[in-house]
């Protein structure tokens, strides 16, 4: 793999010559130019989701110039190397292997896509997901019994990022879904222990059931939940070490780490060590999916992601959708200097997948050392992604979008299928009507009315009510919310973080920087414990600030005012 600095190939000095003839043409010139734009710039997914690009500063030349910067530093050996088996995540020396936990029909293996050496990989995966098939029948249909006897009604998913965030965005995407109504799902994540005492204080431990979710069973916020419950649940049962198995399952890539606290070997899941938190919804981590879902409809959320697993390693580039979303979103970092992506949903049941998003574009590609260990000084990695809940936000920071002088690219997503008995008062057109006048607007500003008349009523109006538009955006249809439309839709973007990262030569699969605030942490923890403390009596392997000094020493004077 070649591993280059983007910015040193003739690609993207082409770009950037491209970008200069470019920069200032507006987005309805190229509708003008063209009458099939709409059908150029946009693709179906198996007639279920459409993915429109139409709106965007950008044309054919556009397109094709990038297509030349991913033939000149080799993508197409990296999209190999990821299906062959080779080593993808060089900072850990990690496979990246996503497309296998879904692989459910064994297509790439029988195709012989994959080389003889994931077997293994196929084999682990296989196990869990028939624990998880096993597991869900059980406690679904009530044949999981708390220590004494009662049915569960009680699920309490504890994790933190991608092992909290991927399974409770997917629940609550497919809240339709939900195969046994009488099964309550919670889920504790902040290590705030107002979370998870909201939680233990509205149940009971006896009908209580635990998933844990630590791939390295070490993350502190995750094993402190998890040791208030496990403590929870032994002080309810007399500390008989028994009830343990009946309340708790643990799912982790460190056997050793959570086989100390005394539950069965059936009750620990095993996820191999590749399986990054933010892309695990499809391994074992995705349990609680499947108790919710039903494991039938977890197959199907597996398929949707497989659809587009096969999508990626097939599709010719040019007809490639995450190659396209991710050509579209480095055209506006690098080039326009646009550095914010906005994700803006428009059904409830959404109302999660922006700040999903978030950690997995931000975890992944917010990185400032390349592939080759150098620091990136010349370009932009990660877009600062954000967004939330369309209508509300049209009533928030939409007048920012529309006539602030940042331009922020947009993603538009919204489910077309509904249900006519829920459509009384038309909430559902409404809806509809709402995404998309938005992002007519923000693309064309005031030149689709007519008879502008309709805004610009008096002189004082017509300076304040001036929309230029050309703020780009993409618009998500999708026919129904359902599993298989939700795991495409994930891997989409799971593609859209890979492709971006070969870009800018940079490691996608790891979270470095997320690490030295822990390790710092684990050193201000005992500081603040210490009753005795003081600057001078510092015996610790952490520089220790004026500020840093003073903050634990207001914190311990108000907390002994209380």
């Amino acid at each position: 793999m070649l591993n280059i600095n983007p910015t040193k190939t003739h690609s993207w000095k082409s770009l950037l010559n491209h970008f200069n003839n470019i920069k200032d043409k507006k987005i309805i010139d190229f509708f003008r130019e063209d009458i099939n734009r709409f059908s150029n710039f946009s693709y179906f997914f198996n007639e279920n989701i459409l993915i429109d690009f139409s709106k965007n500063i950008l044309n054919n030349k556009t397109i094709k110039l990038f297509l030349n910067l991913l033939k000149e530093i080799n993508f197409n050996n990296y999209l190999l190397s990821m299906f062959n088996g080779k080593i993808l995540n060089i900072t850990e020396n990690k496979f990246v292997l996503n497309f296998l936990l879904r692989d459910i029909n064994n297509f790439f293996i029988k195709n012989k896509y994959i080389k003889s050496n994931l077997l293994n990989e196929k084999i682990i995966i296989d196990k869990n997901l028939n624990k998880i098939k096993i597991l869900t029948k059980n406690i679904l249909e009530g044949k999981w019994l708390s220590f004494n006897k009662k049915k569960i009604i009680n699920i309490v998913n504890i994790g933190i990022g991608g092992s909290d965030l991927g399974p409770r965005m997917i629940i609550k995407s497919l809240n339709l879904y939900k195969k046994n109504k009488n099964i309550n799902f919670f889920f504790v994540s902040n290590i705030d222990i107002d979370d998870i005492y909201s939680v233990l204080n509205n149940i009971s431990p006896e009908n209580t059931l635990f998933i844990v979710c630590s791939k390295t069973f070490s993350t502190q916020e995750t094993i402190l939940n998890f040791k208030i419950s496990y403590n929870w649940i032994l002080n309810y049962f007399n500390n008989n070490i028994s009830c343990l198995n009946n309340h708790f399952i643990l799912i982790t890539s460190n056997y050793e780490n959570a086989n100390i606290f005394g539950l069965n070997n059936n009750n620990i899941l095993i996820v191999s060590d590749w399986v990054g938190g933010r892309f695990s919804f499809c391994s074992a981590f995705g349990l609680s999916i499947s108790l919710y879902i039903g494991f039938k409809n977890f197959k199907k959320l597996l398929l949707g992601a497989h659809y587009i697993d096969k999508h990626f390693f097939f599709s010719n580039l040019n007809k490639n959708i995450p190659v396209i979303l991710a050509i579209v979103s480095i055209w506006y970092n690098n080039f326009f200097k646009f550095n914010n992506e906005l994700v803006i949903v428009y059904n409830e049941k959404l109302s999660l997948l922006p700040l999903y998003l978030q950690q997995l574009f931000m975890e992944s590609n917010g990185k400032n050392i390349d592939r080759n260990g150098n620091i990136i000084n010349n370009y932009n990695t990660s877009s600062i992604i954000w967004g939330g809940l369309g209508t509300n936000c049209q009533h928030s920071f939409f007048q920012l979008l529309h006539q602030g002088t940042y331009i922020i690219p947009c993603d538009f997503i919204i489910e077309c299928s509904f249900d006519n008995k829920n459509n009384l008062y038309n909430s559902y057109y409404k809806l509809l009507s709402n995404l998309i006048s938005q992002s007519q607007c923000l693309a064309f500003g005031d030149n689709i009315l007519l008879n502008k008349n309709n805004i610009k009523n008096n002189n004082l109006n017509i300076k304040f009510n001036k929309f230029f538009g050309n703020r780009p955006n993409n618009v998500f249809l999708i026919k129904k919310i359902n599993p298989y439309n939700i795991g495409s839709l994930i891997a989409l973007y799971e593609y859209k973080v890979f492709v971006q990262g070969i870009i800018w030569n940079i490691c996608s699969f790891d979270q470095l920087g997320v690490e030295l605030g822990k390790k710092v942490s684990n050193l201000i923890y005992p500081l603040i414990k210490d009753k005795n403390f003081n600057y001078c009596s510092n015996n610790s392997d952490i520089f220790l600030d004026n500020s840093t000094f003073n903050l634990i020493k207001v914190f311990k004077e108000f907390n002994n005012k209380k």
